[in-house]
């Protein structure tokens, strides 16, 4: 399959994007599962995004459908690093390769563009999914959080994954 990632526009935002977020199993570890989504709320949230310098929303494509988002948080930061956090929304791609794809590119992206030095990442550690993009882009396993995530009233651990670039 043949991705696309470009930075996410307000126009880029509908209603089928905003329902990714009533599906338990998108936001089972994520935070997600605790916002109240709309379309008018997505569209603000999107365009937060397009007005902070410190945070760039990509969103994921397959032929010109929006699939997924992945956003690269403290691109301002001193130290030369920034936290990504990503979503493939429409579950019918999962397991397709897209969160790699993303990854991989976000990776690139950072080098070239942003000029990072590192990227990091937290993902529960039963989210086996998103594990596996992160370890196949080659971010290794710093540390964890003991019962640091509250999600579906249990407490997760929190893995942290980072990638010098």
């Amino acid at each position: 399959m043949r991705f696309q990632l470009k930075i996410l526009a307000v126009s880029d935002v509908t209603q089928l994007y905003v329902d990714w977020y009533k599906d338990k199993n998108v936001t089972r570890y994520s935070n997600n599962q605790y916002r109240t989504f709309t379309l008018e709320k997505q569209k603000e949230f999107v365009n937060a995004c397009l007005n902070n310098k410190n945070i760039d929303l990509y969103g994921i494509f397959h032929n010109n459908q929006h699939i997924g988002n992945i956003q690269i948080n403290g691109l301002s930061s001193i130290h030369k690093r920034a936290e990504i956090t990503y979503v493939i929304g429409d579950t019918n791609y999962w397991g397709k390769g897209a969160g790699c794809f993303a990854v991989s590119e976000i990776i690139q992206i950072s080098k070239t563009k942003y000029r990072l030095n590192k990227l990091f990442a937290g993902a529960a550690e039963g989210n086996i999914g998103s594990i596996k993009v992160l370890e196949k882009n080659g971010f290794i396993l710093e540390g964890k959080r003991l019962a640091h995530l509250f999600y579906g009233g249990e407490f997760h651990n929190q893995l942290d994954f980072g990638l010098v670039l």
